[in-house]
């Protein structure tokens, strides 16, 4: 049977490091060359804001009684200058530095209707007045019902002219333009976090102040989360228009705070803010076809993929008294090598689970039947020594195995370590790990630090027992340093967060000049799961593990989960990447049931259906039939790539 995976490349390039054993290399990126993404950014940044400064200092022509800031004539001045310098700064960035088309950073027309800008518009009017109420009601706050005819001018007049002279440039360059090219270098909350430091700084620049800076600052994090949640900055620049509204409509009420005058400021300002950021969540959560779905960055030769793989799992506990596959046949786990060889087409398959015996048995079965194996160990809520010692017995086995199959044998130190191990995120179980990872967002840095010297601890471990290649099945919001290892290996789902950045969250990892393997993507079977990624199976309900539930009132169809994984196979073919594994081949203990509420299968990654429970047959047995996705990956798989301009 002829080698499943391109031979490795023995000479290097001056100053590249050789490809790992068994490891084909990356073949050269075919876009042109560009100048550094934060390079770029801080020049648009730096421009934007000369921008400013002389639309600033424009007014001074202007003296006289009307020349406040906020005045009429003070305003359209400064309209004038940004609009006319700011938007074809932008355009010109991204058609000439960027050599892409402004929907790609979030500017184009909005393609959903107006759902999610009208929502955080109408929820931060609605919580700046019933904040105003609240602080006035309690005695916190006086106001001057006598002015407030003066509101309704301000709010025709004034509200428009700032727009223009300030908010919509600001969106444009730094939630347009700054977020989206930073998002090709860094994860997304770092570009966030970024451009949010921009911006501060850039308007500190203009303003000849650092009185607001924090607030600055926080101001470009809120924004930069909207920009992030709905893909465009049409529902930012609704968002910061209300809030113009509101404190024009404080300062025509003439509002003076008279108690806890810091936690009412904090209120009014930040307040109406966070009514967005939850509005908007919350509408995407139950609409998210209305996020919008910008262009990604343009696709480069198709390749066909060195390891066409999917994910077979031994046998996995996530909760007491659950096990994914409870009875254990060879000879069952031949005939699925066999069906992963010979009819899904595979190249390459990563065993992992619980059981280091059944995992060194499915990959020597696996290599018996002509397949590249990557070995994976998992232990759901073990400790960083147990994870240790059980890597370093994995690592012995995976040597004698490569020792009989040379350039075939793999090592994944493991799945998604923050939270399958213990002491890195907090949280008592696995289940409270993965709900607490958003909220605790802010702790990243710390996070990753332990996870890297863990990382480095379990690869220094395999490299002292393991000659083969080694990589690491990352999580998107792990922050991986990949020094001590042979392949970038990213768990990449596609969701409604990475749809609009997807090609690039590949290049980022590509930039290490290390091969990159998609160690796990695929989708689930129901409507709402093309927009849930990895988060597809949390329709089930754990309560009661003698009779597990799918909430929601979800249907299944299995078309979704066939059409995602042509999809992600499309971007693979096109960016440069060594391999990927669909997860997964079957997830024996989601039964197939025709009652939509007990359908469990709905809710998994399986290509294959288990057989419903009232059948008594078991997937332990090999009782299983094909989804449509097992067809369209064998159809995909089967399928030879031309090599470019053959």
């Amino acid at each position: 049977m002829p080698e499943q995976t391109p031979p490795p490349e023995r000479g290097a390039r001056p100053g590249q490091e050789p490809p790992a054993e068994g490891v084909a290399a990356p073949a050269p990126s075919a876009p042109p060359p560009r100048a550094a993404p934060l390079l770029r950014t801080a020049a648009v940044a730096a421009a934007a804001t000369g921008i400013g400064a002389l639309a600033a200092a424009s007014t001074v022509l202007f003296p006289g009684p009307d020349a406040s800031a906020e005045a009429p004539l003070t305003l359209a001045v400064r309209a004038v200058f940004t609009v006319a310098g700011t938007v074809p700064l932008v355009w010109a960035a991204a058609r000439f530095l960027d050599r892409r088309p402004l929907a790609a950073f979030g500017l184009g027309r909005y393609p959903k209707g107006w759902a999610m800008p009208l929502a955080a518009l109408l929820a931060t009017l609605l919580a700046t007045a019933l904040f105003l109420v609240a602080a006035v009601a309690v005695g916190a706050a006086s106001v001057d019902p006598g002015a407030a005819a003066g509101a309704a001018p301000a709010l025709a007049v004034v509200l428009p002219l700032l727009v223009l002279a300030q908010l919509l440039p600001e969106e444009l360059v730094f939630r347009g333009y700054a977020q989206g090219v930073l998002g090709e270098r860094f994860s997304p909350w770092a570009a966030l976090l970024l451009q949010a430091a921009l911006f501060a700084v850039s308007a500190v620049l203009v303003a000849g102040t650092y009185a607001n800076a924090v607030h600055l600052f926080l101001l470009g994090v809120f924004t930069g989360v909207l920009r992030m949640t709905t893909g465009e900055v049409w529902t930012v620049l609704a968002t910061r228009t209300a809030l113009a509204a509101g404190g024009l409509v404080y300062t025509a009420l003439d509002l003076r705070l008279l108690q806890a005058v810091g936690l009412w400021e904090v209120l009014l300002v930040f307040g109406p803010a966070l009514a967005a950021v939850w509005a908007v969540t919350s509408l995407r959560s139950r609409r998210p076809d209305l996020a919008a779905a910008t262009p990604d960055a343009l696709p480069g030769p198709r390749r066909e993929l060195g390891q066409k793989g999917v994910l077979y799992d031994v046998g996995s506990s996530y909760l007491p008294g659950q096990h994914s596959r409870p009875r254990w046949r060879p000879d069952v786990v031949d005939e699925e090598m066999r069906v992963i060889r010979e009819d899904l087409h595979c190249t390459a398959v990563t065993v992992f689970g619980e059981d280091l015996g059944r995992l060194e048995e499915a990959a020597r079965l696996a290599l018996a039947r002509g397949l590249y194996v990557w070995v994976q160990p998992r232990l759901v809520d073990g400790g960083r020594e147990e994870a240790v010692a059980r890597l370093a017995r994995t690592a012995e086995f995976s040597e004698r195995l490569r020792e009989k199959h040379p350039e075939r044998v793999g090592v994944n130190v493991g799945c998604e370590l923050s939270m399958f191990v213990r002491g890195i995120v907090p949280g008592r179980d696995f289940d409270a790990r993965t709900r607490s990872l958003g909220l605790l967002s802010p702790l990243f840095p710390l996070f990753n630090h332990r996870l890297n010297r863990l990382l480095g601890e379990l690869a220094t471990t395999a490299r002292a027992r393991f000659g083969g290649p080694l990589t690491y099945g990352s999580g998107t919001w792990e922050s991986v340093d990949w020094t001590p290892f042979d392949v970038i290996g990213v768990d990449y789902y596609l969701d409604v967060l990475t749809r609009a950045t997807y090609r690039q969250g590949l290049r980022r990892l590509r930039a290490t000049g290390k091969p990159v393997l998609v160690t796990e993507f695929g989708c689930c079977s129901y409507e709402a799961a093309r927009y849930q990624g990895g988060s597809g199976g949390d329709i089930m309900d754990w309560d009661d593990l003698d009779d597990r539930r799918v909430t929601g009132g979800h249907v299944r169809d299995e078309r979704v989960q066939a059409e995602v994984i042509g999809e992600l196979l499309d971007v693979y073919e096109t960016e440069d990447v060594m391999g990927a594994f669909v997860c997964m081949f079957v997830e024996g203990d989601c039964r197939y049931s025709p009652d939509p509420a007990r359908d469990l299968d709905m809710a998994s990654f399986g290509i294959v259906r288990p057989p419903p429970l009232e059948s008594g047959l078991s997937p332990d047995d090999g009782h299983w039939e094909p989804k449509e996705a097992f067809r369209t990956l064998a159809a995909r798989y089967a399928a030879t790539v031309p090599a470019e301009g053959s």
